[in-house]
């Protein structure tokens, strides 16, 4: 009765870390270990707010533009379907394929546990190598030189912030990171225009990027073999290039799979090469070594608790019409006062100058012409230097 009651908790703080960019599911899980229960009840509460986070982080990024560290390459395309009036389909597109991806990711798992050191011991020699091939391809996907030597200047001026960020004392610098290069941005090149956030429409989703969150399914998997920071959001970047598509809701498909991918197989990257790829997995383990005969109740917490936060999340985006009774600008201010706010209490008056700095460096791709997703050099350049 006690593991059902630390399950419907975990699934409520959850919901609660994923409606609210700043508390991220790592800081729930830190703190819940640190109450006196026992560490079985807190693993199963800890991979409940896990599997909660993973569907609620997408509903702040699709209407109101409000990157999760996770799933920040989702803000653009899924804040642009908002726009149009397809902020639901953006949403069920997420959701099923959250779902669809960590069914088969666990389905999966037996096959990861013998593939993944393979992998590993082929990869981990040449990790920066590999990060600086993929880089170049990312910016090669410009395909123009011109377009290409600008692009390299916005993805190495966001990669010197980044090494800067993360040499600095700064609380949860990822945040007001983030927060500046896609919102805060954002919300200034929208004060240009003055439009609402139209009515959102209820479509029949068509299931056209099923193949996407297959693809997601192995980038998800490749993304535990990495090291750095937001292991995901940098995978997301490098699929987004090799599967390049104007469709955003195939790119939705790709990111949320990846995300829900990269959770599961975090479980078989701790057993079978011992690094703990998800935050919230290294806190359960150090509570309590995780082992082979864990991985059912864990990982059936799991998706019970995304199956549920799915229903909830569907539930929830019908009454996201209500939103456009709002004018656009003045949704904005609130949400960068929000921002501002939440960036003052978790980071302080220098992740407040970080979020200034990052704003500024996120307003270059879209005036120089080149695709936003470069700007996550942040976090790519910071790990290509700790490979080397």
């Amino acid at each position: 009765m006690f593991d059902v009651i630390a399950i419907a908790g975990g699934l409520l703080l959850g919901i609660f870390s994923g409606l609210l960019p700043g508390i991220h599911s790592n800081t729930v899980a830190s703190v819940l270990a640190t109450l006196p229960i026992s560490p079985d009840a807190l693993s199963l509460a800890i991979v409940a707010v896990l599997g909660a986070h993973l569907l609620f982080q997408f509903l702040p990024s699709i209407f109101l533009s409000i990157p999760d560290d996770t799933v920040v390459a989702s803000v653009l395309p899924g804040h642009r379907l908002a726009l149009s009036g397809r902020g639901r389909e953006a949403v069920t597109v997420c959701a099923f394929s959250t779902l669809a991806a960590a069914g088969a990711s666990v389905l999966l798992i037996p096959v990861s546990l013998l593939v993944l050191p393979a992998a590993y011991a082929i990869i981990e020699p040449q990790m920066a190598l590999v990060l600086v091939a993929a880089s170049i391809f990312l910016l090669s996907s410009e395909r123009e030189w011109n377009r290409i030597a600008i692009a390299a200047f916005v993805f190495l001026l966001s990669g010197a912030l980044g090494i800067a960020t993360l040499r600095g004392a700064i609380n949860d610098p990822l945040f007001p990171a983030f927060s500046g290069l896609f919102a805060g941005s954002g919300i200034l090149l929208s004060f240009t225009s003055r439009t609402r956030l139209p009515a959102q429409k209820s479509e029949r989703t068509e299931l056209d990027f099923l193949p996407y969150v297959g693809a997601g399914v192995l980038f998800g998997m490749l993304s535990d073999l990495l090291p750095g920071l937001a292991a995901p959001a940098q995978i997301a970047v490098f699929a987004s290039a090799a599967f390049a598509t104007d469709d955003a809701r195939k790119f939705l498909a790709l990111v949320s799979s990846i995300a829900a991918s990269h959770a599961v197989f975090a479980f078989s990257s701790l057993l079978s090469i011992g690094k703990a790829r998800e935050g919230a997995l290294a806190i359960i383990n150090g509570m309590k070594p995780v082992s082979a005969a864990d991985l059912p109740a864990l990982l059936g917490v799991l998706l019970l608790s995304a199956g549920i936060s799915a229903f909830l999340l569907m539930r929830l985006a019908r009454h996201a019409s209500a939103l456009s009774a709002f004018d656009t600008r003045k949704l904005n201010m609130g949400v960068l006062a929000y921002l501002v706010c939440a960036v003052a209490i978790i980071s302080g008056g220098v992740g407040l100058l970080l979020f200034a700095t990052a704003t500024a460096v996120g307003l270059l791709p879209p005036l120089l012409g080149v695709r936003r997703t470069h700007v996550m050099g942040l976090i790519i350049v910071p790990s290509i230097l700790l490979s080397l």
